[in-house]
């Protein structure tokens, strides 16, 4: 009974998403959206799910002007997951034989954060509401070769 098992597993860990900070509102008069902040500050982590950037190590641009942030200068949230398949082969005579199979995703639902709100003119500025990944699943099954 303690033989002839087999496991297979995946590690799938990366780093955060290069993120790029938007101001939110059109300073320069342009007609585009997607203008940065100012950088006022290089620390721009509090590395919590109500507030993952220091919001004040950005501020709003002179009117008429564009921000001097640069494009993707932030990082998101690392991801790490693991999955792990465990099955048993049993001979049940001939050429026939049982699997059994047990599968894991998100063995140790392990939580891993979605990435913030980049909106700098947002109150959720910095907020992460979202989940990356799922929960733990779990899959059982049977199979019979003959």
């Amino acid at each position: 009974m303690a033989s002839h098992w087999r496991f297979s597993g995946i590690l799938n860990a990366r780093s955060g998403n290069r993120l790029d900070v938007l101001s939110g509102i059109d300073n320069a008069f342009t007609g585009i959206l997607n203008q940065r902040p100012n950088k006022v500050s290089d620390d721009f982590y509090n590395h919590s799910l109500t507030s993952y950037f220091n919001r004040a190590a950005f501020a709003q641009p002179v009117p008429g002007t564009l921000g001097d942030l640069p494009r993707n200068a932030v990082v998101g949230p690392n991801f790490w997951n693991v999955d792990l398949a465990v099955s048993k082969l049993i001979a049940v005579g001939g050429t026939q034989r049982l699997e059994l199979r047990l599968e894991s995703f998100n063995l140790l639902n392990h939580f891993n954060w979605g990435d913030p709100v980049l909106n700098f003119n947002a109150g959720t500025f910095g907020r992460i509401t979202t989940q990356a990944g799922t929960p733990r699943i779990l899959q059982f099954g049977i199979k019979y070769d003959f």
